[in-house]
């Protein structure tokens, strides 16, 4: 019998105490920004960061040797470790005995003791003075607290890495292989919703990485992982693109917001203290941070995720004005396109993205959208789903205009019609996206009325109770669904909450019959289902 084991995400960095590497699911706190003693506009940090766009050879001969390439990007990575006073709540496991260490491979057995060496103590002893005791307590010292890798973007010493690298630490140091020195760094800023981080360290003539262009990347590209997997310095790994545009994991976030995912998936190795090293193509240019893993063990397990570079880089130039990101805002709740609402607008497949809230005078309240548009494209770029959208307008600056390509149902000529929308970004502003909604549990009653197959009912005081609708919440009840109607097999459910029916509001059963149209017409309904709003079309 196959036996099904719990899948777990996890950061590719390393604490110090644990072998796993950190889950996903354990809350970030960001770094705080410390004040540098430089000054750099963006424009002059991107003259000073080397970019190469030139394509990859394509079906060419079979490379026996990546040593040339290995050689152009290993002088540009270096170890990042970091010092808290505190050390991470969360992040570290009690202190391990002889008895414990004996329990782990050779391997990592001598890493701990190595460790527990540098950090003068010994197994099992957690630094406390034995009863009755004098002078066994040692002064407060920063305690390593964890191990990293990064990569040099400009001569002069910035350096970009993860954020769950350097974050909560009182310390950072960093170690660049064959200069024999360490460095002390200064944390010029974070970005938890990316998981990115740019340091600086004093230095002049450092070698420094060369940029490819992730946009580029095909699925089947060889790429390798350069880093400092369990503090083993300058570890290249090898393997190919599996994937792109990998999102909506849960891996990144701050305070119950959903990162930014845009993940390249690989299987070259990349285990914990790669983190924030980078992954290069076959020529040895960077194209992506290694990030993350997919495992069940807290070591590699043929899954690695990077972000891509670009992204990183864009980051990293926002970083350097004020230490964070200003991100655009556009004002919109949306969710993927339903297939009865591809049919009823005439798409030929069910890629874009329906609205199914406008904030008021918000960005896209100013450019006409209206709830049940599908937006289809961006800029020129088609969208296929919520988190490909979400992505592009986070990318933007505030004041940046964008140019939407909508689909929207006109209730004149009862046809779908295309047209174009622009929008002048906003700054995000995390209070903008605040909802209210409500959730609810069935039960059974005849069908009657409205559609076929379906029963509503005005919402009563009893309904919302039985229900769980708020107070605030406006419209009719689906009390019961018939099975195999053609409202059940587009998705309508009993408990959902009809706030519209074709674009109108409705308060009452009545209202909703009204505005159901003729007989054999689609009927667009907006819903309200466990706090979210969707858009359903059913055959009347």
């Amino acid at each position: 019998m196959k036996i099904q084991h719990p899948k777990v995400l996890a950061l590719a960095g390393v604490g110090v105490f644990g072998v796993a590497a950190l889950t996903f699911a354990q809350e970030q706190k960001p770094v705080e920004t410390k004040e540098p003693s430089f000054t750099m506009t963006s424009a002059d940090f991107a003259s000073k960061v080397t970019r190469d766009s030139a394509p990859l050879a394509n079906a060419g001969q079979l490379t026996l040797s990546y040593a040339d390439v290995v050689q152009r990007i290993l002088p540009s990575v270096v170890s990042i470790s970091t010092y808290s006073k505190k050390g991470t709540p969360g992040r570290s496991m009690p202190e391990m005995s002889e008895d414990d260490l004996g329990q782990l491979p050779p391997m990592f057995r001598e890493f701990f003791r190595d460790w527990m060496e540098r950090r003068g103590g010994e197994p099992g002893d957690n630094n406390q003075p034995s009863p009755g005791g004098r002078n066994r307590q040692r002064p407060q010292q920063p305690r390593q607290t964890g191990l990293g890798s990064g990569m040099i973007l400009t001569g002069d010493g910035y350096i970009l890495t993860n954020n769950h690298v350097v974050e909560s630490a009182d310390q950072i140091k960093v170690v660049i292989a064959g200069r024999g020195k360490e460095y002390e760094a200064k944390v010029i800023g974070t970005d938890p919703q990316t998981d990115v981080a740019l340091i600086k360290i004093d230095g002049t003539d450092l070698p420094h990485a060369v940029f490819g262009d992730s946009s580029k990347l095909r699925v089947g590209d060889v790429v390798l992982a350069v880093g400092s997997p369990m503090g083993l310095t300058q570890s290249v790994t090898q393997g190919i693109v599996s994937a792109l545009g990998r999102s909506q994991l849960g891996i990144i976030g701050r305070r119950g917001q959903a990162g930014y995912e845009n993940f390249i998936q690989t299987d070259a190795a990349i285990n914990p203290g790669n983190s924030g090293g980078p992954l290069v193509d076959g020529l040895g240019r960077v194209i992506g941070i290694n990030t993350a893993i997919e495992t069940q063990s807290g070591m590699f397990a043929g899954i690695g995720l990077a972000i891509p570079i670009d992204m990183a880089l864009n980051i990293a130039a926002d970083l350097l004005d004020d230490g964070k990101v200003d991100r655009g805002f556009l004002g919109i709740q949306m969710d993927p396109v339903d297939p009865s609402m591809a049919d009823f607008l005439g798409l030929k497949d069910e890629e874009g993205v329906t609205v199914t809230r406008v904030v008021e005078n918000s960005p896209a309240a100013k450019a006409g959208f209206e709830e049940g548009d599908v937006v289809v494209g961006a800029n020129g770029e088609k969208v296929e789903e919520p988190s490909k959208l979400r992505l592009m307008v986070s990318s933007k600056r505030p004041g940046e205009t964008v140019k939407f390509d909508v689909v929207r149902f006109n209730e004149q000529s009862k046809k779908p019609e295309r047209m174009e929308l622009n929008a002048v970004l906003e700054k995000l502003d995390t209070d903008k996206l605040a909802s209210s909604g409500a959730q609810g549990d069935g039960k059974q009653a005849k069908p009657t009325g409205f559609l076929e197959g379906v029963r509503i009912e005005d919402v009563t005081d009893e309904l919302r109770k039985e229900y769980t609708i708020e107070a605030d919440v406006t419209g009719v009840v689906v009390t019961s669904v018939e099975e195999n109607s053609p409202a059940a097999k587009v998705g309508l459910q009993e408990g959902d909450v009809i706030l519209q029916v074709n674009r109108q509001p409705v308060k009452t059963a009545a209202e909703a019959r009204a505005h159901k149209g003729d007989a054999g017409a689609a009927v667009q309904l907006k819903i309200l289902r466990a706090g979210q709003t969707k858009f359903l079309v059913i055959r009347n």
